[in-house]
């Protein structure tokens, strides 16, 4: 990892209690959870034999966990409804304060955003593209803006450490430059009084290391960002305010300013794939806090399209597995609160558990249905399935009240479908990284995928597959090709939302 400065802190000594307390917290509940579901599985579906009492303790574990992280869910939900922002802050800013406004680019510049968010009303503020684009054409575009005056450009001799790599070496060049930084996507745009708002939040709150914005979502003009753009609003406000109302406020990786006295005390950005968790687990190592800012906004743009959605979801899985094999020692860390140690744990397995769930419960309905017992019982599964619609709630609710109850039904059942059809993805990612042992940073499309069906079941083929196993294996040991149905509801999620993206919808209002 590149290193912007020396990384110095002060280490308790280590208090025994205080670095198991969160693998305590997280087995108790874990192990309850656990017990409950094995419980439930040897009443309504007992197995048979040695094979099948296998089957039923790592299928009761698999679900515990689920359920462990469904009821966290649950929580965020609660404190992010009883939370209350408190007001923007009234101090004036430094006037003095030396700011940069960073837009790491590759391939995937917006001259337009980057204009618009170079207004600032802070007097020394300088806006710089980190431009690691490789197409002569996108060089070109970001040469010209740089030759219209107002927008600096900084180009590195590697590309190594993706986009923190691309930050921390400008860091290395400038940091002594500036005091703040503001970290921003390449289609991300902020208002011309951010930079003020934020220093002013620094001078409120001195313990801070990071001021973090809210982040919102174009409509855009595809029939997918249209009908999911309030969803991932929504959820990131929800996010926001529930990490703030529990004290685990966590930089998101844009839309934030940052310290960068505090940035090289840690150490400069981590050169990984999830550099936003694994830099606020570093700076609450050196004693240095994330601050909430809703009044801070910042708007970038939805996924285009289900195929690009998928490869976002992939990358944050591949960072996910990646961070929790490089940070397990963490959970020890007695520089880390309890609830810090907790929080990223569990917000790390979500993909992990998108992956395994589905596999659990088809290997024990096979295994039931091998040996004359009853499949997967649907009354583990509903509180499975309830727990997992809770990230939709606040934006299924917004469309019931303002579109009607039919409507936001509806809605429900296209973003379930939505976070059911990646479960392959979110496979492909923990055997990527488990193989191999590096995650890879990759660039959302900023484009529609080909609107042609070959293309669609091409692009699907690793669903499909899945599915195909699936039903044989299910034929071939117990004759019932029905307990093949989580893949064949991912694969047939998969395949509704790419022909949607290739066939299109009639342009619409967007939604707001």
């Amino acid at each position: 990892m590149t290193r912007v400065g020396t990384a110095a802190t002060s280490r308790a000594r280590a208090r025994p209690l205080a670095a198991v307390a969160p693998v305590l917290v997280l087995l108790t509940a874990w192990s309850s959870l656990a017990v409950g579901a094995g419980v439930l599985l040897a009443l309504l579906a007992p197995p048979a034999g040695a094979l099948g009492w296998g089957a039923l303790v790592v299928t009761a574990a698999l679900v515990g966990l689920a359920l462990l992280a469904g009821l966290r869910q649950l929580l965020l939900l609660i404190a992010a409804q009883v939370h209350r922002a408190p007001p923007a802050p009234r101090l004036l800013p430094a006037a003095g304060a030396r700011v940069a406004l960073l837009y790491p680019t590759a391939d995937d510049f917006r001259a337009d955003v980057i204009q618009r968010s170079a207004r600032q009303t802070h007097p020394h503020t300088r806006t710089v593209v980190l431009d690691d684009s490789s197409l002569p054409e996108t060089r070109e575009r970001v040469g010209a803006l740089a030759r219209s005056g107002g927008i600096e450009v900084h180009r590195r001799g590697d590309r190594t450490g993706a986009k923190a790599g691309n930050l921390n070496a400008w860091l290395d060049a400038h940091g002594d430059e500036v005091d703040y930084v503001v970290v921003l996507d390449a289609d991300q745009e902020v208002g011309d009084g951010f930079v003020s708002g934020a220093l002013a939040r620094f001078a409120a709150h001195p313990e801070a290391a990071v001021v973090q914005g809210r982040i919102r979502s174009r409509s855009g003009e595809t029939s997918f960002a249209r009908d999911f753009s309030g969803l991932f609003t929504r959820h990131a406000d929800t996010k926001l305010a529930a990490r703030s109302a529990l004290g685990v406020v966590d930089f998101c990786g844009r839309g934030a300013m940052l310290d960068v006295a505090a940035l090289r005390d840690a150490g400069g950005f981590p050169e990984v794939v999830m550099e936003d968790t694994a830099l606020t687990v570093e700076l609450e190592r050196h004693g240095q806090a994330v601050v909430a800012a809703p009044e801070l906004v910042s708007v970038e743009d939805t996924p285009v399209d289900h195929t690009a959605f998928a490869v976002q979801f992939g990358k944050f899985a591949e960072g996910a597995v990646q961070l929790l094999a490089r940070s397990s020692r963490s959970m020890f860390d007695t520089r880390l609160r309890v609830r810090r140690r907790v929080d990223v744990a569990l917000e790390l397995l979500v993909p992990v558990l998108a992956a395994v769930v589905p596999l659990a419960v088809f290997g024990y309905s096979v295994v039931g249905a091998a040996t004359g017992v009853e499949a997967f019982p649907w009354q583990l599964g509903l509180p499975l399935a309830a727990l997992s619609l809770v990230p939709l709630l606040p934006e299924a609710l917004h469309r019931a009240r303002t579109s009607g109850i039919i409507r936001g039904l509806a809605f429900t059942a296209r973003a379930s479908m939505l976070y059911a059809s990646i479960g392959i993805v979110a496979a492909r990612a923990v055997v990527a990284v488990a193989i191999s042992g590096r995650a890879r940073f990759r660039i959302t499309p900023k484009e529609r995928a080909e609107r042609r069906a070959s293309v669609v079941v091409r692009r699907r083929a690793p669903e499909l597959i899945a599915a195909g196993v699936a039903i044989a294996v299910a034929v071939l040991s117990a004759g019932r090709p029905e307990l093949a149905a989580p893949f064949i509801v991912i694969a047939a999620t998969a395949i509704a939302f790419g022909w949607r993206d290739a066939v299109g919808e009639p342009a619409g209002e967007p939604v707001r």
